[in-house]
């Protein structure tokens, strides 16, 4: 006859504890960490389960075993999942010292669990006992600090929003999904057995998460698998995030700063308890234009400017001495601009990609070795309500003006304007030939222009300055010398 395990609560634990067990939560997972055993000669692994059984009670569960353990229990655990904690050790946790590095988040127990292969072991909790799974699943709603005590995203930024204060720091925040871009691989190398090393891909989720202090949004990296999933489902605009003991650190990629999901964040979806604070953060959200965040394609060709609306002159110098240098004003992050010019770059008959395709459903660029978008709701709609076609396709391309100052590299004919200018569709143009395209290019290329321009300073998620054509005309060598001379 099997023996009949006597389960108690976590905040029953006791140092001296050998064999205890428990049901709990799981409401965070780390990634295995596995680890060549010189000892043994074997690969060996742990995996950190954040576990809870209460609204005041969270602690650890680190699992040790050879890989192919370790291996099943981070296939077989998921976040929201129930479990069965069966003969663990208990173990004190000693209190991290002030601003040292933590590789687990923060429990409300002063102990923490351990079980090791062969001593203790973790399964899923009887599917038959749902009263007691549905009211441990509530958990995963309930905050684990006051969503009060959050900060602002604006505060965020203002403390460390230059590269000399470099510290990366941790913080609590209540922010809404604005964007969810799709998943990225990354390859690096790792060392192996021996010397040699061997190429590990990686996978990162990022977010654009957003308050009423900074309706531009902020960047959220997600690295771990079991979040990565979770946030493909979350829905711009109506998923709240309570994110505790998130990082923040100032990124000289995008040179602003970055939100990233370390070993100790603890996030939780759509908090119950926080209801002033939601009901304001998603009222807030649901006035926000998905559009102005940069995972929709064509966001810098919305709402451009009337082509004669553009009446101030400028050189190139000036244009980046307005955008980047010494005349820019920090109040305004967008400024037009007419440009008399040569057309220096423009090569549409070789090997850059021009042609952009955006989902029809979310507007969302789609890379260029995908068929469809990757987002699984837009996926399912073209599945099983959508006919139509599934993308649009449109002019991205990168051209040179150049006048006496200098040369504007950053320079975009794209969208409508793209289509007007050179007067044929984005479809029509991948329908032509290697003749037809040069003879196009000709058409522009080492010839004068008056370009009305718009300029986008880099600012928050937009790392680099935009310079969208609005309207271009071929301008006679006669007028142009007079624009120069007076100018």
């Amino acid at each position: 006859m099997a023996k009949r395990v006597k389960f108690q609560r976590l905040a029953k634990m006791q140092p001296t504890m050998t064999h205890f067990s428990t049901v709990a939560l799981i409401v965070s997972k780390s990634s295995p960490n596995i680890f060549y055993d010189k000892m043994s000669g074997i690969e060996r692994g742990v995996l950190t389960l954040t576990i809870r059984d209460s609204p005041n009670d969270l602690t650890i569960c680190k699992c040790w075993g050879q890989r192919a353990c370790v291996d099943e229990y981070a296939a077989m655990f998921h976040i929201g999942h129930v479990v069965d904690v069966v003969d663990a050790k208990v173990m004190s946790l000693p209190e991290a010292p002030p601003g040292e590095q933590r590789y687990h988040p923060q429990t409300t127990l002063p102990s923490a669990l351990v079980v090791n292969e062969g001593f203790g072991y973790v399964v899923r909790h009887n599917s038959d006992d749902s009263d007691t799974i549905m009211v441990l699943q509530q958990l995963l709603q309930r905050p684990i600090k006051p969503v009060a005590a959050a900060l602002k995203l604006a505060d965020v930024r203002s403390g460390l929003g230059s590269p000399d204060k470099m510290i990366a720091t941790y913080v609590d925040l209540l922010v809404a999904v604005a964007a969810v871009r799709p998943v990225r691989e990354i390859k690096r190398k790792v060392p192996a057995t021996g010397h040699s090393k061997v190429q590990d891909l990686l996978h990162c989720l990022e977010v654009i998460v957003i308050d009423a202090s900074c309706p531009e949004g902020m960047l959220l990296s997600i690295w771990q698998a079991d979040w990565i999933r979770r946030a493909q489902q979350w829905q711009p605009r109506r998923t709240l995030l309570h994110l505790v003991d998130v990082r923040v650190s100032y990124s000289d990629f995008h040179r602003c700063p970055v939100l990233s999901h370390s070993n100790c964040t603890l996030m939780g979806e759509n908090p119950l308890v926080a209801g002033e604070d939601c009901r304001l953060l998603l009222a807030f959200a649901a006035t926000v234009p998905l559009k102005s965040f940069d995972g929709c394609a064509q966001a810098e060709l919305d709402n451009l400017p009337a082509a004669a609306s553009i009446q101030v002159q400028m050189t190139v110098r000036q244009i980046y001495s307005r955008a980047e240098g010494e005349l820019q004003d920090a109040s305004i992050n967008q400024f037009t601009s007419v440009l008399y010019g040569m057309v220096t770059k423009f090569d549409l008959d070789g090997f850059s990609k021009h042609i952009n395709r955006k989902c029809t459903a979310c507007e969302r660029l789609i890379p260029r070795n995908l068929e469809d978008c990757s987002t699984e709701a837009c996926r399912m709609e073209f599945l099983l309500a959508n006919d139509g076609p599934r993308y649009t396709s449109y002019f991205n391309i990168n051209i040179h003006l150049s006048d006496q100052t200098g040369t504007l590299v950053e320079t975009r004919l794209a969208g409508n304007p793209a289509e007007r200018i050179l007067g044929l569709r984005a479809e029509e143009f991948e329908r032509l030939g290697e003749h037809d395209k040069s003879e196009l290019k000709w058409r522009f290329l080492l010839k004068y222009f008056e370009a009305r321009l718009l300029v986008r300073k880099p600012a928050g998620m937009h790392k680099n300055l935009v310079v969208v054509v609005v309207d271009m005309q071929a301008i006679p060598l006669d007028k142009l010398v007079e624009k120069v001379a007076v100018f």
